[in-house]
């Protein structure tokens, strides 16, 4: 029997900047994105930029997606990392979005990805709360955790 092996993907998907006023501004809209969504782009750009021998050479799945931090997880085949990771540089927009993929880290098994994952989601919350605080904002979690200590 044969055992497929796959690579992990640790990727975040980044907003392009929007000038205003000749400053650049990176914009923090919500924008839903599915798991489907994003396998589709990637399949779609695989075949545009590598063929039918690029859309035979195995499947992507989307293994986690958090459209709050926009950080997600993508299975892929070990022998063509190189061809899909070259294939994520170059889409520039999923659907009608512009924007673009960053990716964070590569891994042969699931458990370091997700522990990388883990990581960035704590600090992406950690900044948030910063500027939550520097405005003066209590973040919602904050709140439900000092009312739950009181009880």
């Amino acid at each position: 029997m044969v055992r497929f092996k796959n690579r992990w993907v640790l990727f975040r998907i980044v907003e392009d900047p929007v000038i205003e006023n000749g400053r650049v501004i990176y914009p923090n809209t919500q924008f839903e994105l599915t798991e489907g969504m994003i396998s589709k782009t990637i399949f779609q750009a695989i075949e545009l930029n590598y063929g039918q021998f690029g859309k035979g050479q195995g499947s992507i799945t989307v293994k986690w997606y958090n459209s709050t931090t926009r950080i997600g997880i993508l299975r892929i085949p070990r022998d063509y990392t190189d061809m899909y990771l070259s294939t994520l540089f170059y889409i520039k927009q999923i659907g009608s979005i512009p924007c673009n993929f960053s990716i964070l880290h590569v891994s042969g098994t699931i458990i370091f990805i997700q522990q990388e994952a883990i990581n960035w989601d704590r600090q992406f919350y950690l900044k948030e709360q910063k500027e939550a605080e520097k405005r003066g904002n209590e973040m919602k979690w904050q709140k439900k955790i000092r009312f739950s200590n009181s009880l």
